[in-house]
C-alpha cells in the first residue's frame, strides 16, 4: 500500500516511540493510510462530479439554417451499417436528423452522386446477384426506396455503369442515371448545393 508524505510521517514517530508494539504501529499506520486513501478518492470524485456539472450548462450549436437546405453528397464507398450501404445509412440519418429539429420535408433538397467502389450498391436485386454472385437480393433496394419516396435524389454516374458493363435496367428503378458523377458534382455546387462526402 502507498503512504502519503503525512501518513508516511506519522508512521515513522510512531515507530520511533513505540519499539516495543512494531506489529501495533504497523497496524496503527496501515489504518491511517486506508482512511487517508478514501478521503483522497471521494475528494477526487467530488471535483470529477463538480466539474461535470459546471458542463452541462455547456451549450450546443443546432442547426442554425432552416431552409431551403440544398446538399450533394459524393459517395464512393462499398462499406456498409447496420445491414445496408453506409451512404444510403447517413443519408437516412441526416434528413431524419432535419426533420427531428423541426425542418420541414419542403426545405430540403438533397442528392447523393454515386460513383467508384459504392456503385454495385444502386443495383438491382437480379443485377446485385449477378455481380457479387449472391443469392438475397441487393441489402439497399428498400432503403433506395425509402429514400426516393422522402424525395432523396440517389444518382448513379453513367460512365461507371457503362464501364461495368451493366445495363440501364440493371440499376434500382429508383436510382436516377447522370452523365458523370464529377460533372453532376459540380454542376450543383454552381447552383449553391453544399457539397459533403461519405
Amino acid at each position: 500500500m502507498m503512504f502519503s508524505t503525512t501518513t508516511s510521517r506519522c508512521c515513522a514517530k510512531l515507530h520511533r516511540s513505540a519499539w516495543h508494539a512494531p506489529a501495533l504501529v504497523t497496524v496503527a499506520c496501515t489504518l491511517l493510510a486506508s482512511m487517508t486513501s478514501v478521503t483522497a478518492s471521494e475528494t477526487q470524485s467530488a471535483e470529477r462530479k463538480a466539474a461535470a456539472n459546471s458542463q452541462a450548462d455547456r451549450p450546443v450549436i443546432g442547426i442554425e439554417h432552416r431552409g431551403p437546405i440544398k446538399v450533394v453528397f459524393q459517395v464512393t464507398g462499398d462499406d456498409m451499417k447496420e445491414g445496408v450501404g453506409k451512404g444510403l445509412f447517413y443519408l437516412r440519418k441526416i434528413y431524419k436528423g432535419y426533420l427531428a429539429a423541426g425542418i420541414h420535408p419542403d426545405q430540403l433538397d438533397i442528392h447523393a452522386v454515386y460513383h467508384g467502389d459504392a456503385s454495385d450498391h444502386m443495383l438491382s436485386d437480379e443485377a446485385w446477384n449477378r455481380v457479387r454472385n449472391e443469392t438475397g437480393g441487393n441489402p439497399n433496394s428498400e432503403i433506395l426506396t425509402e429514400l426516393a419516396k422522402l424525395g432523396v435524389s440517389v444518382e448513379l454516374c453513367d460512365t461507371r455503369r457503362v464501364a461495368n458493363g451493366w445495363a440501364k435496367s440493371d440499376v434500382h428503378p429508383d436510382v436516377k442515371l447522370v452523365s458523370g458523377a464529377y460533372h453532376r458534382i459540380i454542376d450543383l455546387q454552381l447552383r449553391g448545393y453544399a457539397y459533403a462526402k461519405f
